[in-house]
């Protein structure tokens, strides 16, 4: 029998283990994004930015996160207190936190769960309770009312989305009919 050396027997476990578990040592992190590991259901506490990642635990499960600007639309119908409605289109500028996004996947989960479980909710209400403070439904149309509107809806998605992971860049009025 012949005896192999010890450090050709080192090679060969290497390889055979690269070939077992081929793309498990490294992740590659697209640009614009930012992925979150998963070590048996247990979210890593440390986000991976964009790049190559290598070494990596071959056992993670990977979930990936787009952080750059997105933009969500919607369309309400908002009451004034004259109880007339007014159709007003927002648009809402915004990113996901690299640094926050474990605690995203902990506390809420994908980008799609963030969107209708925390910006559509507030934004929708945020109109309305913005909408009340008017007393016609004929001053949506004054620059100034369309300004202290944007302000309002900006400062309330922030303060109430900021902790959460998500940074509100700009509310705008698109469209008021």
């Amino acid at each position: 029998m012949v005896q192999l050396p010890k450090s050709l027997l080192i090679i060969i476990a290497v390889v055979f283990a690269f070939i077992v578990f081929g793309s498990r040592f490294y992740q590659s992190v697209p640009a614009g994004h930012v992925a979150v590991a998963t070590l048996f259901g247990k979210v890593q506490a440390t986000p991976f930015n964009e790049g190559l990642h290598v070494p990596v635990n071959p056992l993670y499960q990977w979930h990936f996160y787009d952080v750059r600007q997105k933009t969500h639309s919607e369309t309400s119908n908002v009451p004034s207190q004259d109880q007339l409605q007014t159709k007003i289109d927002v648009s809402v500028q915004y990113r996901l936190v690299g640094v926050q996004t474990p605690s995203i996947l902990k506390e809420t989960g994908s980008i799609a769960q963030v969107l209708s479980v925390h910006i559509v909710p507030k934004l929708r209400s945020t109109i309305r309770e913005q909408g009340k403070t008017i007393k016609r439904a004929e001053d949506f149309f004054l620059e100034e009312t369309q300004n202290n509107l944007q302000v309002a809806l900006l400062s309330g998605l922030k303060d109430y989305l900021a902790p959460k992971g998500v940074e509100v860049d700009a509310v705008l009025i698109r469209d008021i009919t």
